[in-house]
């Protein structure tokens, strides 16, 4: 790597040596917007102030409005074609997960936080799964890769996604209406309206909605949802402009999917010392992958399976469902002063989750949460004091979450009921001090107060067979899934509070039923200053030159889990060496990007040891990556009517640090547990213990591998070809994008790597040239790849795996018409 950030250097020379031929143009870049034969201008907001992409300093992917229709971007995971540094996977149920260059986290729920900042029109978006009914009538959406402490702050250790909506147009009226069909039964409509209200004043009325089969025989992976937005946007002065949005989104279906795809057990005879997993068996079970957990062969398969510490075989997974609506209300005030715009932006956010997911481990996991923000950003983005461009700007976060959530595992049922209220405020500032008419120097700072505070009431219920073999109990029954443990006891006889020290008989099978309390009542505060440095440099007219430093940090949190009730920010800082041309008349367009970041104390999810020596999933800070790596850029007009494009990354993200517990007892002793990585028996104190008692122990060591969901190779390369037919136009687009291998899950386990992968998709779109409507047909995934995103162990739960795949080959036809 070292050897090849060295040559991109002197491919980052050359490129400036390169292009002095371009000194005496005087044209700057934002006047070549719209040339006929050269490449059209992007601007954006990502540094809180209008620009070209290809004048912006940052590492930045942008995805335009035409490319977002090309690539049939409906949700957030579909943004997975479109950048080859972005990986995004939905869980169960309302859960997203965001992935930049392999800084993310799998783990989404009301107590946690995301590591990328998502934003709709500047607001942020505090929970993951509230990002669904955002993608519809948008101008383009924004990839910053890399931390954004300055400008976005907490919470944005791997990047930012800034979705910005097509907005109001004063004085005209217009609007479009479009729909497509496809397999799987895909019904997509779209449709805006533009209204002018006099000559200073607009409205718009956009709405989506969006109905398909799942993917899975058994119906899960499917898409069915509706969303309505309005914006009203009016000039009140010549110096004060106001945008007014409100908007409401459903999200329902089944959500989604997965397939049992593999059984883990003990290998008969191996030695203690042997290495995990060589002292297991890891056997395919043959089952179609896109059957699903639902299906009649995965439920026959799953009834065979014996589940050690109840001593039962399980009863059927409980059917999943997503039934979520979100609405909010923001306000985007613009007011040109003597000193600087003034920017204001107030917004109120509303989400109302009702879910039920399926997995190895969970019969089903069933959440209630109800959560509001309320968010406030005001900033001045001041005139120009010489040769000094300077920003200020504050901002305020207010969350409050209520949740009610059962994880039933059938051995462990976890009831959590929590309230959690977050508060975070923070003020920064940036200038620019332009050194002469070509080089830049560049400073920002931001100082953030997070205050949070969790009262948590969790119940543990454990089901065990109280006599030996554990065979005896076998056809005793499965808990039900209920909500809370009042509704359980609803049910079934559950031990009273604080319950018998024996337990309470289940069935007549020997089966008994303990109660363990968790209560969790904590509060967080933390103060971190972050900070950027940089340096621009013109190096031609269309040539910019730039290298930065920044820092950033995610917010820490909370656990169910004795001993373990929260754990810490974690911190990344990141170099980059970057340059941007347009080159050959406008015609080229070629970026590149060096970088390299430092990712300490990370935050991971796994199960382990809690104060009482017993096994439990919780957070805890014990990761250290370095990741660093090249991006490459590309387009190419090659003539009027021939669009090339290209981008390709290069990521070396390697774990230097990854060193855990997890728990070693009787029942399991002999054999380690199963993971990929190095493990040795030894004893670990118990967290939160005033004797200084210690546990016995597995410690995992994962060291030297590579980080999640981090190709080594990624590339988009496509074309867009126009033949001109009489007053026609017919427009063909291929694009084609391949994946290294990427590790999907925590275990590092073989079944756990996506393997590689490359897929490609198709449209081709009929239009009158001066005309208001458009045909085009369109295939997805055209060779039917199977590309595995998401794979779950359960050593708890009969040993089996089950793993999530992509969307399968889909094709179908869209129309529109504008007016």
């Amino acid at each position: 790597m070292k050897a090849l950030l060295l040559g991109s250097t002197g491919l980052v020379c050359a490129l400036s040596l390169g292009t002095p031929a371009m000194a005496q143009e005087s044209t700057p870049i934002a006047k070549t917007a719209g040339a006929k034969d050269g490449l059209a201008e992007i601007v954006v907001t990502a540094q809180h102030r209008s620009e070209s992409s290809q004048r912006a300093a940052v590492p930045l992917d942008v995805v335009s409005s035409t490319k977002l229709l090309n690539a049939g971007v409906t949700s957030s995971t579909a943004l997975n074609a479109a950048v080859p540094s972005l990986y995004i996977s939905r869980g169960g149920g309302a859960n997203t997960s965001y992935f930049i260059r392999g800084v993310g986290n799998f783990t989404n729920n009301g107590y946690t936080d995301p590591a990328i900042a998502f934003n709709v029109d500047g607001v942020y978006y505090g929970r993951p799964g509230s990002t669904i009914g955002a993608f519809y009538d948008l101008d383009r959406i924004e990839v910053l890769k890399g931390p954004q402490g300055t400008l976005y702050g907490r919470n944005a250790t791997g990047g930012a996604i800034n979705v910005l909506t097509a907005k109001p147009i004063l004085g005209k009226w217009a609007g479009r209406v479009a729909l497509s069909y496809g397999n799987y039964n895909a019904i997509d409509g779209e449709a805006f309206i533009n209204a002018p209200l006099g000559e200073n004043a607009a409205l718009r009325i956009s709405g989506k909605v969006l109905d398909r089969d799942g993917y899975y025989s058994d119906g899960t992976s499917d898409e069915k949802g509706h969303a309505v937005r309005a914006q009203f946007l009016a000039n009140l002065s010549s110096n004060l402009t106001v945008r007014i949005i409100g908007d409401y989104s459903h999200i329902g279906g089944k959500g989604p999917g997965a397939t049992f795809t593999h059984t883990i057990k003990a290998t008969p005879g191996t030695a203690a010392t042997a290495t995990s997993p060589a002292n297991y068996t890891i056997t395919p079970t043959g089952l179609d992958p896109r059957s699903g957990l639902l299906s009649p062969s995965n439920a026959a398969f799953f009834s065979n399976v014996f589940i050690g510490g109840p001593g039962i075989n399980p009863a059927p997974l409980n059917t999943p469902f997503v039934n979520n609506d979100y609405y909010g209300f923001s306000g985007e005030l613009t007011w040109r002063t003597s000193l600087g715009d003034v920017t204001i932006l107030p917004a109120y956010r509303n989400a109302r989750v009702r879910s039920l997911f399926n997995g190895p481990a969970f019969r089903g996991g069933l959440s209630h949460e109800d959560s509001n923000q309320f968010t406030l950003e005001a900033r001045i983005a001041g005139k120009r004091i010489g040769p000094v461009d300077w920003q200020i700007g504050g901002f305020y976060f207010d969350e409050h979450v209520n949740g009610s959530q059962v994880f039933s595992q059938y051995t462990v049922n976890s009831f959590q009921i929590f309230q959690a209220h977050n508060k975070s405020s923070a003020a920064y500032g940036r200038l620019t001090l332009h050194a002469s008419d070509r080089l830049r120097l560049v400073g920002g700072i931001r100082f953030t107060n997070d205050d949070k505070t969790f009262a948590g009431d969790g119940k543990n219920l454990i089901e065990t067979c109280s006599t030996q073999p554990s065979t005896t109990c076998l056809g005793g029954p499965s808990v039900p899934v209920a909500l809370t443990y009042v509704d359980l006891s609803r049910m079934i006889t559950v031990p009273t509070l604080p319950g018998p020290a024996n337990g309470v008989a289940f069935g007549a099978t020997g089966n008994r039923l303990f109660y363990t309390p968790v209560i969790n009542n904590q509060k967080l505060n933390r103060n971190r200053t972050t900070w950027r440095g940089a340096v621009e440099f013109d190096v031609a007219p269309r040539s910019l030159l730039y290298a930065s430093y920044e820092t950033g940090f995610r917010s820490g949190g909370f656990n169910f889990a004795l001993g373990r009730e929260t754990y810490d920010p974690e911190y990344i800082t990141a170099w980059t060496l970057g340059m941007k041309n347009r080159l050959f008349d406008n015609r080229l367009q070629l970026n590149l990007e060096l970088f390299r970041w430092n990712y300490t104390n990370q935050q991971v999810a796994h199960f382990g040891l809690d104060s009482t020596g017993g096994n439990s999933f919780f957070t805890e800070n014990i990761g250290r990556s370095r990741i660093q790596g090249i991006d490459l850029d590309l387009q190419f007009k090659a003539a009027e009517n021939t669009l090339l494009r290209g981008s390709v990354q290069l990521l070396d993200n390697k774990l230097t640090s990854f060193i855990y517990n997890t728990q070693r007892n009787s029942t399991n002793n002999a054999l380690p547990p199963v993971v990929g990585c190095a493990t040795s028996a030894g004893a670990a104190p118990i967290p939160g213990s005033t004797t200084g008692a210690t546990s016995p122990v597995w410690v995992v060591d994962c060291s030297g591998k590579p980080g999640f969901n981090s190709p080594k190779l990624a590339f988009n390369a496509g074309v867009e070809q126009t033949f001109p037919i009489g007053d026609y136009d017919l427009v063909a687009t291929v694009d084609g994008r391949y994946r290294s291998n990427r590790v999907t899950s925590f275990e590092y386990l073989a079944f756990e790597n996506s393997g590689a992968d490359f897929t490609a998709d198709a449209s081709l779109r009929l239009a009158p040239r001066e005309g208001k409507w458009s045909i085009t047909a369109y295939m997805q995934n055209i060779g039917n790849r199977l590309i595995p995103t998401l794979s779950q162990f359960a050593g708890t739960t009969g040993n089996v795996v089950v793993t999530s795949y992509g969307a399968p080959r889909t094709y179908g036809v869209r129309a529109s018409y504008a007016f």
